[in-house]
Parts: structure tokens; C-alpha cells; sequence
């Protein structure tokens, strides 16, 4: 499954695997992200290409159309 564009504006949700504390950011920033810094923890934490499909196609229902 490919980083769909449709989900580039969406408020997609990713969980911090050391302490669970979950980020909401537009599917743009998934996109071109490959590390943050968890709000909760403090930990640097890494997402992956397979993560960021995973993270897509959880939300795929939420896709929007192109004008």
C-alpha cells in the first residue's frame, strides 16, 4: 500500500511505543517524518516506512478525494 495523498490533510494517530502517549498529526507529516521526539516520554523515537504503511492503512476509511 502506498502513503496515500488523500490522507495528506487527515489528523492521522500514531502511538509512542514506550509510553503509550498517542500523536495526531496531518498525513503530510507522517510522510516525511523519520524520527520525533514523544511529548510524553521524552524518547526519540523512529518511525519507519513499514510503520507509516501501517499508520495509512489504518486510516484509509478516512481518505479524501482530490478536487
Amino acid at each position: 500500500m502506498a502513503l496515500t495523498p488523500g490522507l495528506n490533510s487527515v489528523g492521522l494517530t500514531f502511538q509512542c511505543p514506550q509510553c503509550h502517549v498517542v500523536v495526531v498529526k496531518n498525513g503530510s507529516w507522517f510522510q516525511v517524518v523519520s524520527r520525533y521526539k514523544c511529548e510524553g516520554c521524552g524518547h526519540s523515537i523512529r518511525i519507519t516506512y513499514p510503520d507509516k504503511v501501517a499508520i495509512f492503512k489504518k486510516h484509509a476509511h478516512m481518505a479524501t478525494t482530490p478536487p
